[in-house]
């Protein structure tokens, strides 16, 4: 299958080269790289033309990671995208693996997989991807970013009125109307462990105030949960507490 990569980037110039190097030495090319430059201010644009075969696309004004990654996922040409942060890298068997996953489910739409905050340990090819409910989606998100690979052809897109939690809206709208799997290969190394002083998840109450936003817009795709919204708000705030007191 025909794999883009797109990866989003804002004043990245000190992490961009590791991450594009990781997604051109894998052992399944990519059909095509992306990089989406969200009106850095950096050197991140240089870095990027320093490499062949890698297409940059610049932002005049800087939207978000999510208008970004849309971006990319519009003019890219391949069956598959699969989203990688600047600040990431993959496994060199990342590609080959997602490309076997795909050519042998047929169900496949939306999958993530696992990811390291240490080096690589050898992958097990062999796990099968496991559907995920709209439930569990709902709340607890697994999608990292760096971990997504969707089909081009789905509809749904990044809200792009989204700082915060853009990944985590996107997985329970599309948990609502398609297949979701997770599959337990750690094929990702983040550059910072999530939460972590750095990213845009570092910022724990934005990241809160986004996961509300969330549970109260749920109704629109599961109007039977209209009902559950302020339980759910109380699962957000209960979450916060316990990793503030127990962190």
């Amino acid at each position: 299958m025909k794999i883009s990569v797109v990866i989003p980037a804002y004043n990245a110039a000190s992490t961009i080269s590791e991450a594009i190097s990781s997604s051109t030495n894998q052992t399944y090319l990519a059909h095509e790289i992306i990089v989406v430059d969200d009106a850095s201010t950096d050197n991140t644009c240089k870095m990027v033309d320093s490499f062949n075969n890698v297409q940059l696309i610049r932002q005049e004004n800087n939207q978000g990671p999510s208008a970004a990654r849309n971006k990319g996922w519009d003019i890219a040409t391949g069956d598959l995208i699969a989203f990688l942060d600047s600040d990431d890298i993959w496994h060199p068997q990342k590609l080959e693996v997602i490309n076997e996953l795909f050519c042998n489910h047929d169900a496949l739409q939306y999958l993530g997989h696992e990811y390291s905050i240490d080096s690589f340990a050898v992958i097990d090819k062999n796990r099968r991807p496991k559907l995920k409910s709209f439930t569990s989606i709902l709340l607890k998100n697994p999608y990292q970013p760096s971990c997504l690979v969707v089909r081009k052809e789905l509809p749904e897109r990044f809200d792009e009125t989204y700082r915060y939690c853009e990944d985590h809206e996107l997985s329970v709208r599309i948990a609502a109307k398609y297949n979701c799997h997770y599959v337990e290969i750690p094929l990702t190394k983040l550059g910072r462990p999530q939460l972590t002083t750095g990213g845009a998840s570092a910022n724990k109450w934005k990241m809160r105030l986004g996961e509300l936003r969330i549970y109260t817009n749920t109704y629109k795709s599961k109007t039977y949960l209209l009902p559950f919204t302020p339980l759910l708000w109380l699962f957000s705030f209960s979450k916060m507490l316990f990793r503030s007191l127990f962190k």
